[in-house]
């Protein structure tokens, strides 16, 4: 069976099929250059991403003029949930960091599906709170002053996330680093301080977790 644009998405794909055909008649395929913006920050919320190809950036600029990343999403993953539920305006922007595949269900379609189906509208809810989790996660990384903590709160996280023994980075060094709220020259020293003290090993662009100590 030919794989569905739904099949990965985790608001989507646990529900009866005729919810998913529903979802499946309104989708949108959107494709994305390198760099470019996907909806920026105040603008109109306009429906549901689910992230096919590629990967985004989803950041927010401060009051004070400086980007803060707040996520970087692959495939499978949504974003735009807050428009389902009544979100007027962005409160971030959302950027291809690739050349990236998209789907798009404006909000007033999904909103009739809503309708029908109220286990899909607890999908939504619940996908909004892992969203509120990563706001936490954000703040914490910003309340936590070593560089080097940071990045191993963050390299402990991605390993329960992604249960292998070599784990990947969610994008690349740079956009990660600007997530940890870290200059990428800060973010790869820490890195190699790891290393150093035998916590992690470094595998060309894998990293495997040696030892779940805490850092001092």
């Amino acid at each position: 069976m030919k794989e569905r644009p739904t099949d990965n998405c985790p608001i989507c794909s646990s529900h009866e099929e005729k919810v998913t055909n529903q979802v499946l008649n309104f989708l949108q395929k959107k494709t994305f250059a390198k760099n470019t913006m996907i909806f920026d920050q105040q603008e109109d919320a306009r429906g549901l991403y689910l992230v096919s190809k590629g990967s985004v950036k989803i950041s927010k600029i401060s009051p004070a003029g400086k980007e803060i990343v707040l996520q970087i999403l692959g495939p499978g993953k949504t974003f735009g949930e807050g428009s389902i539920l009544g979100q007027d305006k962005n409160a971030d922007a959302a950027t291809a960091l690739e050349a990236s595949e998209v789907f798009y269900i404006p909000k007033k379609d999904f909103q009739t599906i809503l309708v029908e189906s109220p286990l899909l509208y607890q999908s939504v809810v619940t996908s909004l709170v892992r969203w509120m989790d990563n706001l936490n996660t954000v703040i914490e990384n910003i309340n936590t002053p070593s560089a080097k903590d940071r990045v191993w709160m963050y390299i402990c996280r991605l390993g329960e996330q992604q249960a292998k023994p070599l784990i990947k980075l969610d994008g690349k060094k740079h956009d990660v680093a600007l997530m940890l709220g870290l200059r990428p020259e800060t973010f790869s020293r820490a890195l190699a301080e790891l290393e150093e003290e035998g916590l992690i090993r470094m595998n060309h662009k894998q990293i495997q977790i040696i030892e779940r100590a805490e850092t001092n």
